[in-house]
């Protein structure tokens, strides 16, 4: 075919509604993948802001974790801890769903200092077979055992005997 011969083809009505229907529909087609990208960019951008937030928000809950637990004093894994007394027991505290052992036993010391305690008696933490750690102990409140004078410990006792002065034979 000839260059003519298109031009002539061109002038038929039927073949410029085509040419021009497959132009509109190619212009309206890169009209709506630019406004896809457009959408989907504000999408991602949302999505980018949410995460940013999420983010700080856990930052912050870790650091209130971190500063709650370092308000217990001493915790043990029995009934008692040595050189404390225990003035009063809160409550019974369980948590679950952790990482590691030592996250489940922070989070557990956080809880007990926002219940008002001061240490965990019984503590003990495990991860059963579902993976996530669990700990459990008691939340108390607890103060140091007074010193006693010396005196006060030796009061009772037979004296000791007396020791001879080094570099002597006894004999």
């Amino acid at each position: 075919m000839r260059d003519a011969d298109i031009l002539a083809g061109m002038s038929d009505p039927v073949i410029i509604a085509i040419v021009g229907a497959a132009a509109v529909v190619i212009v309206l087609s890169v009209i709506g993948r630019l406004w896809r990208r457009s959408r989907d960019a504000a999408a991602e951008a949302r999505r980018r802001a949410a995460r940013r937030e999420q983010r700080g928000y856990l930052q912050k809950q870790q650091a209130e974790v971190e500063r709650l637990a370092g308000k217990i004093i001493a915790t043990s894994s029995t009934d008692s801890i040595a050189g404390f007394e225990i003035v009063r027991q809160i409550e019974a505290m369980f948590t679950d769903g952790h990482p590691t052992p030592g996250k489940a036993v922070e989070h557990l010391k956080a809880a007990a200092a926002e219940k008002g305690a001061n240490a965990v008696i019984n503590l003990n933490s495990a991860q059963p077979p579902s993976g996530k750690c669990v700990a459990h102990g008691d939340a108390v409140i607890v103060r140091p055992v007074e010193e006693k004078p010396a005196a006060e410990k030796t009061a009772g006792l037979p004296p000791l005997p007396p020791v001879p002065p080094p570099g002597r034979d006894s004999g």
